[in-house]
C-alpha cells in the first residue's frame, strides 16, 4: 500500500474512496490508518518549513488513544502530541503552530477533534523533553483522578515520526516513580473502574432501550475499554513497552503467571476488534462503538457472553495482581 499525496484534498479523496477497502482484517485497517497519518504529517511539515522555516530542533510526534495502541475504528477521533528537543519561546511558537495545522487537517480529512483536547495543539500535550519531565512528575504527585488519568493516556503513546527514544525516556520515568510510589497503581485501577454491563444476571444481553442505538451494546465501553484498562495496568507493572493491547497481552504470555490466562484474551480481544470493524453503516464516529446484538449469529452471541465473563475474570485478577505488588512494598 504505497501512495503519494500532494495535498490534504488529495488524501482526503483517497481516504474517502478506499477506506472500506481496508475493513478485512484488524492490521490491514492500521496500516490504512498509519498511511493517512504520516502522509498528514509530511505534508504539513512541509507547509511549516515554507511558511516559518525548518524545525528549531529536533522533535517527534506521537499518537495516543485507539492509534497509539493500533486499535482505530473505521472513524477515529485524535489524540497525538509533540516532544521537542530544546527549550525556548521560539520553540514553544513554531511547534504549537505545527500541532493545530496537524489537528486541522486531520480533522478535514475525517478524523474528528478530541473532545478531551489531547492532541499537540494543546500546549499540555506540546512541550520541550524537560518540560514533559516536570509535568510527569507534577502529574504523579497531584496524585489526582484527571492527572492519573493523563499518565494513563500516555502511556499508550507511540512515535509516528521522530526520534523513538524520546518518548521510551519519558515513559522511564513513569515506571521509576511508580517504583518508588507502588501505591499510585491502585489510584490508577480506581481511574479505570467504572464500567457498564453488557450482560444480566440471568445471563441475558442488556441492549440499550432508547434511541438511535436501541437494541445494540456499546462495545467500546463495556469491553474493549475493560480490557485495555486491565491490560494496560498489567503491562505498567511488568514494564512491557509495547503499546497495543494484544502485543501487551502477548508480552504478559511470555510470563509464568500470565502465560495460560492470555491464551484466551488473545483470542478474545482479537474477536472484539473484528466485530467492531465489520460493521458495515458507519455515518458519524459514534457509530464505530455499537453492536448491534440482532446482527450476531447464535454462535457469535455465545462467543461475546463467554469473553464478558472472561474479561471480568481478567478484572478481578488486575486488581489482586496491584494489591499484591502494593503489598509487597509496604
Amino acid at each position: 500500500m504505497r501512495e503519494t499525496f500532494t495535498s490534504y484534498q488529495s488524501i482526503k479523496r483517497w481516504y474517502d474512496k478506499n477506506y472500506t477497502c481496508y475493513l478485512e482484517s484488524i492490521d490491514k485497517l492500521q496500516s490504512f490508518h498509519e498511511m493517512i497519518l504520516k502522509s498528514v504529517f509530511a505534508i504539513t511539515l512541509k507547509d511549516m518549513i515554507k511558511q516559518y522555516g525548518p524545525p528549531p530542533c529536533e522533535f517527534s510526534w506521537f499518537v495516543m488513544g485507539s492509534a497509539g495502541r493500533c486499535e482505530q475504528a473505521v472513524v477515529s477521533d485524535q489524540d497525538h502530541g509533540i516532544i521537542y528537543k530544546e527549550q525556548g519561546t521560539t520553540q514553544i511558537t513554531y511547534f504549537l503552530t505545527f500541532g493545530k495545522k496537524l489537528m486541522q487537517a486531520l480533522e478535514y480529512i475525517g478524523f474528528p477533534i478530541c473532545d478531551g483536547n489531547v492532541m499537540s495543539s494543546n500546549p499540555i500535550w506540546c512541550r520541550s523533553e524537560k518540560e514533559w519531565e516536570a509535568q510527569i512528575n507534577h502529574w504523579i504527585q497531584e496524585n489526582s483522578w484527571q492527572s492519573l488519568r493523563y499518565i494513563l493516556i500516555f502511556m499508550d503513546a507511540r512515535v509516528v515520526v521522530g526520534d523513538k527514544k524520546q518518548l521510551a525516556t519519558l515513559k522511564k520515568l513513569v515506571y521509576q516513580m511508580i517504583e518508588q510510589q507502588p501505591s499510585i497503581l491502585e489510584r490508577l485501577l480506581e481511574n479505570t473502574k467504572f464500567k457498564i454491563d453488557a450482560i444480566g444476571i440471568v445471563n441475558q444481553f442488556l441492549p440499550i432501550t432508547t434511541g438511535p442505538y436501541s437494541g445494540c451494546i456499546n462495545i467500546k465501553l463495556t469491553a474493549l475499554f475493560p480490557y485495555v484498562n486491565a491490560i494496560r495496568l498489567l503491562a505498567i507493572i511488568e514494564k512491557i513497552e509495547a503499546t497495543s493491547t494484544l502485543s501487551r497481552i502477548e508480552a504478559l504470555g511470555l510470563y509464568d503467571q500470565y502465560k495460560v490466562m492470555m491464551e484466551t484474551h488473545i483470542d478474545n480481544f482479537k474477536k472484539l476488534m473484528q466485530m467492531r470493524i465489520s460493521k458495515k453503516e458507519i455515518t458519524h464516529y459514534e457509530d464505530t462503538h455499537y453492536l448491534n446484538i440482532k446482527s450476531l449469529t447464535k454462535l457469535e452471541k455465545k462467543k461475546l457472553k463467554q469473553i464478558f465473563k472472561d474479561l471480568k475474570v481478567l478484572q478481578k485478577y488486575t486488581k489482586l495482581r496491584v494489591q499484591e505488588v502494593v503489598s509487597n512494598e509496604k
